[in-house]
């Protein structure tokens, strides 16, 4: 495995790219493919949705008011109902409007799909469908959808079960609409699908099988790129009390998730995650060659969030609170290069070609590029 650098300098991007279409201009590099395969391809992206609706008891009637959380429940049913009376719908047709320019060759989608809280699967189910079909219309034509699972998705009584019933046997469609291939079933809290010569990981972030996920990256040389989907972010989030906010939460060990550290750089991997209702980004270089990870949201709810100014942009900044995961932060930060974090929410765009791969942030519900991520070293022509 080449140990390169695995990303673009700021000149170097600048170089081969016109400003305002760098993504657009970027070389992609054809390499013999099996047939139907391409060489470079967009995927639209959605941060953590929570899609709700007005009045709160359409999905929520049989929700228990009684138990010690519903106060902060239910000042999310009131926030999501604003949300998407307000500001979701323009995110959602813009990130359609993004899409009909440069058309992707799937929708994906990083967790907290819905708000969920029913108290009913039956109700949960219903949550999900409609939501699902909201999406879709949004963007006309018939996108693969896939989304990984967060943990409101599953939350509420009846709600876990729910979830798989009606989740496993979509994503098995829908990853055969992407690959052209029936796939084996994709059941959590593992699974994975080849497109285009890249490895596509998705995950239950609340998962012990941390090494699984080492295991199925560890065996991938031959893929071009590889991608880890997980809600909870790998790289510990720079938030108050964030330490089970992260994959794998408490559940597993330090060495397990040295393991998957390393797995990660030796195939220079790209990580996206949400959970955290921020848009953060980190490159890490180290030893084994580096990963980069970028935390999503499309939590559009205030004209606050309109922005791609961040809130910390040194490696400096990055730091935990609290006495836990500080071994963690230390290991993060040793190979730390860069680091961004911004209370913006909005939608993106990824790139991926022979050459690289590179993440667009459009604040709100902006038609315009204001921040773009390079995910792994983007080729020269």
């Amino acid at each position: 495995m080449s140990r390169e650098n695995p990303f673009f300098t700021r000149r170097e991007f600048i170089a081969s790219a016109a400003a305002g279409a760098a993504i657009a201009t970027l070389p992609s590099f054809g390499a013999p493919q099996s047939k139907g395969a391409k060489s470079s391809y967009f995927v639209s992206v959605l941060g953590d949705t929570h899609y709700d609706t007005e009045p709160e008891n359409v999905y929520h009637s049989k929700y228990d008011y009684n138990n010690r959380w519903a106060k902060v429940v239910k000042d999310e049913f009131y926030r999501n109902g604003v949300m998407w009376r307000e500001f979701c719908p323009s995110l959602m047709a813009a990130s359609a409007k993004i899409a009909e320019k440069k058309r992707p060759d799937f929708i994906l989608q990083v967790g907290d799909l819905i708000q969920g809280d029913c108290g009913d699967p039956v109700v949960h189910k219903k949550m999900l469908d409609d939501c699902i079909k909201k999406f879709i219309a949004y963007y006309k034509r018939p996108y693969p959808f896939l989304t990984v699972i967060g943990n409101h998705d599953f939350r509420g009584k009846g709600a876990r079960k729910a979830y798989f019933e009606y989740m496993n046997p979509y994503n098995d469609k829908e990853i055969e609409k992407i690959t052209g291939v029936k796939p084996e079933k994709a059941r959590y809290p593992v699974f994975s699908f080849r497109h285009n010569g890249d490895l596509w990981v998705f995950c239950d972030f609340e998962t012990k099988a941390i090494d699984k996920i080492s295991e199925i990256i560890e065996g991938a040389d031959d893929a071009r790129h590889v991608f880890l989907v997980t809600h909870g972010p790998f790289v510990l989030c720079p938030s108050a009390s964030p330490y089970a906010w992260r994959l794998a939460g408490r559940y597993v060990s330090e060495e397990s998730r040295k393991r998957l550290y390393i797995a990660l750089s030796r195939r220079h991997a790209i990580v996206l995650s949400g959970h955290i209702h921020t848009t953060t980004y980190y490159r890490i270089e180290n030893e084994y060659g580096g990963f980069t990870e970028a935390s999503v949201s499309s939590v559009y709810s205030s004209k606050r969030r309109e922005t791609a100014e961040p809130i910390f942009n040194k490696v400096e900044d990055y730091k935990l609170k609290g006495k836990m995961g500080q071994s963690e932060v230390a290991l993060f930060k040793s190979g730390m290069k860069e680091f961004y974090h911004s209370i913006g929410s909005g939608h993106y765009r990824l790139y991926v070609t022979d050459g690289g791969v590179a993440l667009e942030f459009y604040p709100g519900a902006s038609e315009k590029p204001a921040k773009t991520f390079i995910m792994k070293k983007l080729k020269k022509a």
